[in-house]
């Protein structure tokens, strides 16, 4: 291979890094928030699906409706995750997994009612969320660590009774954190819809809600942390889909490991070797999945 067109290469894989690693920043900022707060949030998956559809639903009038649309989606869901998990105390485990189920059943249902033919919408340009996705980790940072807010959802997140003692009402901020969550997570799925593909499929997030998730545990539940490991998958995302753009083939003990049946489990293959490494490493917050008496 040349030298200029290694570099060529080169830069279009750290280009499609960032982008690859855009939802997956944004959505693990979102479980940061609500973990950190002490709420597990699987949901993200669901957020990221109702996001989608919605965003490209009403983006078809306007992109910024569906932008709108979008972040309206994720807070009512997120508030719905939270009155579930809070208020009628289910088990955060099975709510998230409902609300994912459920938005996957209601989302595929729509398209498949609504958009039967397909359809294409202008969207909003990728500039736009990788930007949020680059500085929205500094903004989590400095709220969670400067700002009362911040040391209120850390305190509520570690010991909720010792928060209550000391003036703080538990469940509110809890509420608060999940919705924001949920607003992060959408924001991920309209990227998808109306940045990445300008469309709607079914099931596109492609389980991103769930890789999400296990870069926060990677991050150790820091916004900082849990972005790197979000740009540490977006850059297997990237690398399977460059090698298949350029063609490359690699052959060995009588495998195609560049086929793209395996390229396309190389992402989720990296995850679980993650998860791997930190387990028993990565201490989450002490209140984490206890409900607030």
């Amino acid at each position: 291979m040349p030298v200029g067109s290694g570099e060529t290469w080169a830069l279009s894989l750290m280009v499609a890094t960032l982008y690859s690693a855009t939802p997956l920043v944004l959505a693990a900022l979102g479980g940061v928030l609500s973990e950190r707060a002490g709420v597990i949030n699987i949901a993200l998956e669901g957020l990221i699906l109702a996001g989608a559809f919605v965003g490209a639903w009403a983006g078809q009038s306007a992109p910024i409706m569906g932008l709108a649309g979008a972040v309206l989606a994720g807070a009512l869901i997120g508030l719905l995750h939270a009155f579930l998990t809070q208020t009628l105390r289910m088990n955060p485990v099975v709510s998230g997994l409902g609300i994912t189920l459920l938005a996957s059943g209601v989302t595929r249902y729509l398209a498949l009612r609504w958009f039967e033919q397909g359809f294409r919408i202008d969207g909003l340009p990728g500039g736009l969320f990788l930007g949020l996705a680059l500085i929205l980790p500094f903004v989590t940072l400095l709220v969670l660590h400067r700002t009362r807010f911040g040391v209120r959802l850390r305190a509520v997140g570690e010991n909720p009774e010792s928060a209550r003692m000391a003036g703080v009402a538990p469940v509110p901020l809890r509420y608060l954190a999940v919705t924001l969550s949920g607003v992060l997570a959408a924001l991920a799925g309209a990227y998808l819809s109306m940045s990445d593909a300008h469309t709607f499929s079914s099931n596109m997030s492609a389980g991103k809600g769930y890789i999400a998730l296990a870069a926060v545990i990677f991050g150790k539940w820091h916004p900082l942390g849990a972005s790197l490991g979000a740009l540490f998958f977006g850059f297997f995302y990237a690398v399977q889909t460059q090698l298949q753009i350029s063609g490359v083939q690699v052959h060995w003990l009588g495998v195609e490991w560049t086929s793209p049946f395996l390229l396309d489990c190389l992402p989720y293959l990296m995850t679980l070797a993650a998860l791997v490494s930190v387990v028993g490493r990565a201490v989450p917050p002490a209140a984490l999945g206890k409900e607030v008496e």
